[in-house]
């Protein structure tokens, strides 16, 4: 990915995580400025002191958490959120959004193949949820849709696109589109 050298790209993640980044990259240069810190998201204390500190040193902050959010707990969601917020100079958060059918689907093929790894985050409503803690879209990719656009279709199973061709084939203009609509990147702001 072609970035700006002067960018500042920190990685927070487990300890092991980070290990495993660097064993498997050692033969790769960065194109920023890149730092990894070992860090539990769910040790507020610890997440408090890194926020200040990045904050301390940043003119405009995006946050990125693809992949995170659904495998912590709601309590776990709320306080990410409200610590993101606080900081002012946090002016972005994208994280992920899955549809309560994408979290059930899910469900089934996790109980399966990723026991350990459970979705933990489960709200009704995504958006309403983080509309509450005082974050708001200002974008939503939907990742079906998002494919579509680049021409670059989601790799699936073909069991499953011989059910959602049959569901477009049998299956209402509205259930269609909510089908494309399963998982998306959202670019969240502080009100």
């Amino acid at each position: 990915m072609a970035l700006p050298e002067d960018l500042r790209w920190v990685e927070v993640d487990y300890p092991h995580v980070i290990g495993f980044k660097e064993s498997r990259l050692t033969e790769e240069a960065p194109r920023c400025r890149l730092k990894r810190i070992e860090l539990d998201l769910t040790d507020r204390e610890a997440l408090r002191r890194f926020l200040a500190d990045m904050s301390a040193r940043a003119t405009k902050v995006l946050v990125l958490t693809e992949g995170v959010v659904p495998y912590l707990t709601e309590t776990d969601v709320t306080g990410l959120a409200g610590d993101l917020r606080r900081e002012e100079k946090i002016r972005y958060w994208i994280t992920d959004y899955f549809s309560p059918q994408a979290i059930r689907s899910g469900d089934k093929l996790r109980a399966k193949f990723m026991r350990n790894a459970p979705f933990q985050f489960k709200p009704a409503d995504w958006f309403g949820f983080f509309g509450a803690l005082g974050w708001r879209p200002a974008e939503v990719r939907f990742v079906w849709e998002e494919g579509e656009r680049l021409k670059r279709p989601i790799p699936l199973p073909l069991r499953v696109k011989l059910l959602l061709a049959l569901a477009g084939l049998f299956g209402s203009r509205g259930r269609q589109a909510g089908m494309k609509r399963f998982a998306a990147y959202m670019c969240l702001v502080p009100d």
